[in-house]
């Protein structure tokens, strides 16, 4: 339900997006070298704000990611197709 404009958070690492119906953080791990940097950025807080940490780069920082973590990968196939998989939870 969010409205607004949504940019890559690569410089700033982390994104929110409040007004939808939870709110988003999407966080860009590339910059970072490992789990340690991010709890330097209050990764513990955002966990338990209630809303949704969508982790770009997710290798970089696999010991900080929650055991009941979903993981979405998103893979090109061709020029313009992409192949999405979804682990971590049942879809009806």
């Amino acid at each position: 339900g969010y409205k607004g404009r949504v940019t890559s958070p690569t410089f700033a690492i982390v994104n929110e997006y409040e007004g939808g119906r939870l709110p988003l953080f999407h966080f860009d791990m590339y910059r970072l070298n490992s789990a340690d940097d991010l709890f330097d950025i209050g990764w513990e807080d955002y966990l338990s704000r209630g809303g949704v940490c969508a982790v770009e780069w997710s290798e970089n920082v696999m010991d900080a990611l929650p055991e009941d973590t979903v993981w979405v990968r998103i893979a090109r196939e061709g020029d313009t197709g992409r192949s999405i998989t979804i682990e971590g939870v049942e879809l009806p």
